[in-house]
């Protein structure tokens, strides 16, 4: 039970991140384009954060 705890604790965490980060991109794209270098940047580094959240999540069903 305790362990569940941590994890959703993990998931907010890692939640906001992607929240932060998809703000970031907008930002990103606002002030500098849609397909500036930049925003490309940020967008890469939101899948990443979000095919993590997935993975996370994949797994814990799997259990």
């Amino acid at each position: 039970m305790r362990k569940s705890l941590v994890e959703k604790v993990d998931d907010s965490a890692l939640f906001l991140e992607i929240q932060k980060k998809r703000e970031k991109m907008h930002y990103t794209a606002d002030h500098y384009g849609l397909e500036s270098s930049q925003t490309l940047s940020v967008s890469q580094e939101l899948d990443k954060l979000i095919n993590v959240y997935l993975k996370q999540k994949l797994e814990r069903v799997n259990f």
